[in-house]
């Protein structure tokens, strides 16, 4: 499938989604994200299997349950088919507070190349281009900084390194500390700084910690593209998250996941476009009878990095003012 039939997905989701910034509202606006992009993918030509989905959420000290889209639907008006792992809104509390860093995204591979995972955490040790084949994620925290630094000339204290506010990360933190790195601190999604870590130039150079096996999976895809580094453990905190990774086919729930596991094969495409402001993507904003967005794009064949920035026509009014630049 082409690279921009998925930008268009995500940026129709952004564009309706992006206007409860800021609501308190996350059962809607998750809810409203899961069906635009059922709607949008209705649209392209593919048969796209949701292999990764989180189907529940936490909102308002509850959660928050996708009635229009689950694991295992079939998405597309048919054709090549494909696995797709999809998050409507990564960053839902930061969407519905009006902070900073909410993006949708949504990654395809071939049929059957995906890892297929339950909704649970995953530990992620994420890198840049230029540290590639210098970390291991059994190694000792410091020790990965170290290769880290070294691998791009750098003292440890000029890497920047971002954790998720979590108190199982407490421990970890205190580790990266002492190790002399810098460390930013983000209250939800892991993500964006993932995207952030493979772009020359950013100014992350990490991630580390634990989150949601949904955005390792999203994130490895965006990694490949951008000829990064990615190692990863599952985390399960039940039994029955255990069995249900054997049932996934993973039958050892210890295994050192690379790359290579998350997604096998080198054809990827990945897109994502900004819902609120973020140091990668813009958000979306909006003006009298349009909105503008900024998404990028990547795929691994052929392999290239698109940022988008589009401006959309909503209504009449954009006739009489013409278009912002």
């Amino acid at each position: 499938m082409r690279a921009i039939e998925l930008a268009t997905v995500t940026e129709q989701v952004a564009l309706r989604v992006a206007r409860l910034e800021g609501s308190g509202s996350p059962e809607e606006a998750y809810t409203l994200a899961s069906k635009t992009f059922r709607e949008e993918m209705d649209k392209v030509h593919v048969s796209a299997e949701v292999v990764v989905f989180r189907e529940e959420r936490p909102g308002r000290g509850r959660l928050v349950h996708s009635e229009v889209l689950s694991v295992g639907d079939v998405l597309g008006s048919g054709g090549v088919e494909v696995d797709i792992a999809v998050e409507p809104v990564e960053g839902l509390s930061l969407l519905t507070k009006g902070l900073a860093g909410s993006v949708t995204a949504v990654a395809a591979s071939p049929r059957g190349t995906m890892l297929r995972t339950p909704d649970m955490y995953m530990s992620k040790l994420i890198v840049g281009p230029q540290a590639r084949g210098k970390i291991d994620i059994d190694a000792p925290v410091a020790q990965n900084i170290r290769a880290i630094a070294e691998a791009m000339g750098r003292e440890t204290s000029e890497i920047t390194v971002a954790v998720l506010d979590r108190e199982r990360h407490e421990g970890l933190i205190e580790e990266i500390r002492r190790s002399g790195a810098r460390i930013q601190i983000r209250p939800e999604g892991d993500l964006a700084p993932a995207i952030a870590v493979g772009l020359r130039g950013a100014d992350l150079d990490a991630v580390i910690g634990i989150g949601g096996a949904l955005e390792g999976i999203l994130a490895a895809a965006a990694i490949k593209c951008l000829g990064g580094e990615m190692q990863a453990r599952m985390w399960p905190t039940q039994r029955s998250q255990v069995e249900k990774l054997r049932e996934c086919g993973l039958d050892d729930p210890e295994q050192k996941l690379t790359l290579g596991d998350l997604i096998r094969g080198d054809e990827v495409v990945f897109a994502a476009t900004g819902i609120t402001p973020g140091e990668t993507l813009e958000g979306v904003k909006y003006f009298r009878g349009g909105a503008r967005t900024q998404t990028v794009v990547m795929s691994t064949n052929p392999r290239m990095v698109r940022f988008i920035d589009t401006i959309h026509v909503l209504g009449p009014d954009v006739r009489l003012q013409g278009f912002r630049r």
